[in-house]
């Protein structure tokens, strides 16, 4: 499955409103079945059955997280009560980037 098929199967899911990160395409062609790892996720997501994140720098949103494989993560953002925003692919270091920025994960280096 390409990329794009890909996103059009999750705007499907979510809604044409749904964004992707600039390296979803480059992690969606190193996933193996997708069908499995993502989107059958992706649907149990929608149908409410997965508990989301608090992220304490966005009041207003929810996250979902899912591993994938050994090193790829994917993020999925949602506004609580409305709809969902963004879904991200990427590797371990960009997850915990990720994690940083919206307060899910405390800087791990110590002096």
């Amino acid at each position: 499955m390409s990329a794009e098929e890909l996103k059009h199967k999750i705007r499907e899911l979510f809604g044409k409103q749904i964004t992707f990160n600039k390296e979803f395409d480059s992690y969606a062609s190193t996933i193996k079945n997708l069908e499995t790892n993502l989107l059958e996720w992706c649907s149990i997501l929608k149908e409410g059955k997965i508990r989301p994140l608090f992220p304490p720098k966005l009041k207003d949103s929810v996250v979902f997280i899912k591993k994938i494989g050994s090193s790829n993560r994917c993020v999925v953002i949602k506004i609580m009560n409305k709809e969902y925003k963004e879904v991200h692919l990427g590797d371990h270091n960009y997850y915990d980037k990720l994690r940083k920025i919206l307060g899910l994960k405390k800087d791990s280096k110590t002096y």
